[in-house]
């Protein structure tokens, strides 16, 4: 029997989101033995779940300390960690995939013995090493976050057999049969004050405002949230003349699940409550902003509602208007009818399975849509195709200045593609003016390089693509000339197929749509 093995060592959030691909792998695979080694603390989250045969644990506290200490001294690892990796005692696997990019995780994926690895690996030279193609693009969509289209659920499906998914699916977590507590009477909506970082937080008057107005709707409001969330809770309570339910600490990860599928709706920061909600069907509020961005991180599934400040703003520019006005949509299955405040986005999520690696898609829904181009969207379609393996579309004429700079990046980029192949074919060539031609073509290439992923801060709608491929070249191994020139002639027109797909399918769009009216 074949044995792959899954390392998820980051948050609660992360691990229900690996729920899918875990899900999708078990189908794919049926006869093989998925191992999946996760935080201590979070295990007990995916009790039931029959996509894994063997968990594997490690203790958070210990997980974060050796994060650090590796990420230091890279290639001299501490003894912890070595006593760390005796003491799982894991056996061969015939695959390993890493979903962590912690130093710990990173380390482990190195050293653990496996036929095949996907993911960041750290060498025992201290070197980062980052193995398949989307999970570099999940390194390098923090310099094209913006442009970025793909769920974090979709980039870790996009290690598995991926493909369309049931627009009714959802995460996995574990759900707890009853309650220690009693659950106050009338339509529930739950409140999650809290987040992992102070300035993912909407301020707690906001919250307290925000419950008073849905008292006055007649619905409930309740506090929800970790343990360490308590201060959070306590400071939205500290604004309210009277209190509300208080759950904030009182619930394990299951029994938090039990108390949001009995709740109409989840209000709430970016933080692992929006995944246990999506996970048992409820629907979601999320607020984000100051460094969140939704598109990463919304909760998967369809229906859900998100608000987004723009990045790096304070969360204070989302009025307490805004929410009342996203709650009234949610809960009346209508659109956002009032005014945004500037600046601030709402969006619907949607599970699609209308490109290759389907998965979840945003529908504005209301508010200034702060998008740098059309194209924006296009690129999950063509990034899907081109990754894939799927069909791709061909543009070959500009309609709109952007098609003009994309397709001219594209062709830049088949030149680079043709040089690396030229310059593979004279490598081995013992003439010395077939070698200096060889030194020239290389040096093109760089210059071109250069010069292209240049372009990208002023032409945003150029760069995905390009961010992504200046990724690729710089963390895949090769181990000779031959290999640096073969990878960089690949990538390079994979790269310029994405470009010339993503105008092919914004120009079909286009098409489409007049030819409908």
């Amino acid at each position: 029997m074949s044995r792959t093995l899954f390392i998820q060592l980051e948050r609660l959030g992360d691990l229900i989101q690996t729920t899918p691909l875990l899900r999708e792998y078990r189908a794919a695979h049926p006869q093989t033995e998925i191992h999946l080694l996760v935080l201590e603390e979070n295990q007990s989250a995916l009790a039931g779940f029959g996509a894994v045969d063997r968990f594997h644990s490690l203790p958070q506290k210990r997980v974060g300390k050796l994060n650090s200490r590796i990420d230091k001294h890279r290639n001299e690892p501490p003894d912890e960690a070595q006593a760390i990796l005796e003491t799982l005692a894991l056996p061969s696997f015939d695959d390993l995939i890493n979903l962590t990019h912690g130093a710990l995780g990173c380390w482990l994926a190195d050293r653990i013995p496996a036929r095949q690895k996907e993911g960041g690996c750290i060498t025992p030279a201290g070197d980062w090493l980052w193995r398949g193609r989307w999970h570099v693009y999940l390194v390098a969509m923090l310099d094209f976050r913006e442009q970025n289209q793909f769920n974090l659920v979709d980039l870790y499906r996009a290690t598995g057999p991926a493909g369309p998914v049931d627009p009714a699916d959802k995460p996995y977590v574990a759900r707890a049969q009853q309650l220690p507590i009693t659950l106050p009477a009338g339509r529930l909506v739950a409140l999650n004050p809290g987040a992992s970082r102070d300035h993912r937080r909407w301020p707690a008057a906001s919250y307290a405002a925000l419950a008073m107005e849905l008292q006055h709707q007649g619905l409930t409001p309740i506090l929800v949230g970790a343990a360490n969330d308590a201060d959070a809770c306590d400071a939205v309570l500290s604004h309210l003349p009277n209190p509300i339910k208080n759950l904030c600490g009182q619930t394990s990860v299951a029994e938090m699940a039990f108390v949001l599928e009995h709740c109409d709706l989840l209000i709430s920061n970016d933080t692992g409550a929006v995944h246990i909600a999506s996970a048992v069907g409820t629907r979601c509020i999320g607020i984000y902003g100051a460094s969140a961005w939704f598109r990463e991180t919304a909760p998967w599934g369809t229906g859900h509602l998100v608000v987004q400040a723009p990045l790096d703003a304070d969360l204070s520019i989302v009025s307490v208007s805004d929410l009342t006005s996203v709650v009234a949509a949610a809960l009346n299955s209508s659109e956002a009818a009032a005014p945004m405040s500037q600046g601030v986005t709402v969006w619907e999520t949607a599970l699609d399975a209308s490109d290759a690696l389907g998965g979840v898609t945003y529908h504005a829904v209301s508010g200034e849509l702060a998008t740098t181009s059309e194209f924006t969207r296009h690129f999950r379609a063509a990034f899907s195709t081109v990754l894939m393996g799927g069909d791709l579309a061909t543009a070959t004429e500009a309609e709109l200045p952007e098609e003009a700079d994309m397709l001219a990046a594209s062709a830049a980029l088949h030149g680079i593609a043709q040089m690396a192949d030229d310059a593979l074919r004279l490598l081995d060539a013992e003439e010395a003016s077939r070698r200096d031609a060889m030194e020239k073509l290389t040096q093109g290439i760089d210059l071109g390089m250069r010069e292209l992923t240049a372009t990208a801060p002023r032409l945003p709608h150029v760069a995905p693509p390009l961010y992504w491929l200046d990724w690729v070249l710089r963390t895949t191994p090769a181990s000779s000339a031959a290999d640096l020139l073969a990878l960089r002639a690949q990538e390079c027109t994979q790269a310029a197929q994405i470009l010339s797909t993503a105008v092919a399918l914004s120009q079909e769009e286009r098409l489409s749509t007049a030819s409908g009216r």
